[in-house]
């Protein structure tokens, strides 16, 4: 099957007038001088190379958070929407019209505990997560899985995997995975509680990998593009 298009929903929260909007998804690291990182702003920043890279390429972008379609790419994270949209008006808006026919992809990453301040924890890596069951996901997941291998392994890892019911993809019931219409992928792409990865998330060249590799694990699955 193919598709005519990503729906991208970059995950929570970002910052309006100075102020992160997600505050149980930060993490400041008190063994590396105080640094800080929010999953919402990083999010944001291989958002902006995703939808980049995917309107070069001719592909149609829709945004789940800011709920509009992009036709001129962002140019930084800030251009994007930093209101932390609920998740049943994304699902929504993926589910209208047009929208109904494209790939939605959940970008977000990964953390251990509930803390929001520490020493960088071990926790690392990459994962790709479907709704349960056998779905149309389930393929789009695996080549993401190759592309993110090839693209950003091994400055984050990628994790192995859960290959129980014969491929790559964790299934969970996360409420974007078993409300959108379409197939679905969400993204848990490095811990932003080891220093590590979020530095890699946060850097300069981090998230044009990041955004690369998403275009090139869907773009076998869409029409339409160049």
């Amino acid at each position: 099957m193919t598709y005519d298009g990503i729906v991208v929903d970059y995950g929570h929260g970002g910052v309006i007038d100075g102020q992160y909007q997600t505050a149980g998804k930060q993490y400041t690291f008190t063994d590396y001088s105080e640094y800080w990182v929010g999953e919402g702003v990083v999010n944001r920043k291989s958002a902006v190379y995703l939808i980049r890279y995917a309107l070069e390429a001719g592909v149609r972008v829709w945004d789940a958070v800011a709920q509009k379609e992009w036709l001129v790419a962002p140019k930084t994270w800030m251009d994007l929407e930093q209101q932390d949209t609920p998740l049943s008006t994304r699902v929504a808006f993926a589910n209208g019209g047009e929208r109904r026919k494209a790939v939605y992809l959940s970008l977000h990453s990964n953390a251990i505990g509930d803390s929001s301040v520490g020493s960088s924890l071990s926790a690392r890596g990459v994962s790709f997560y479907t709704s349960i069951g056998q779905t149309g996901s389930d393929a789009i997941a695996t080549s993401l899985y190759s592309s993110f291998l090839g693209i950003v392994s091994p400055s984050i890892p990628i994790r192995s995997g859960d290959w129980s019911d014969g491929d790559i993809d964790q299934e969970a019931n996360f409420y974007v995975l078993r409300n959108t219409a379409s197939a679905a992928i969400l993204g848990e792409v490095g811990f932003f509680t080891n220093i590590t990865d979020a530095r890699f998330l946060d850097g300069v060249f981090g998230p044009q990998r990041i955004g690369r590799a998403y275009l090139s694990g869907v773009l076998p699955f869409l029409s339409g593009s160049v």
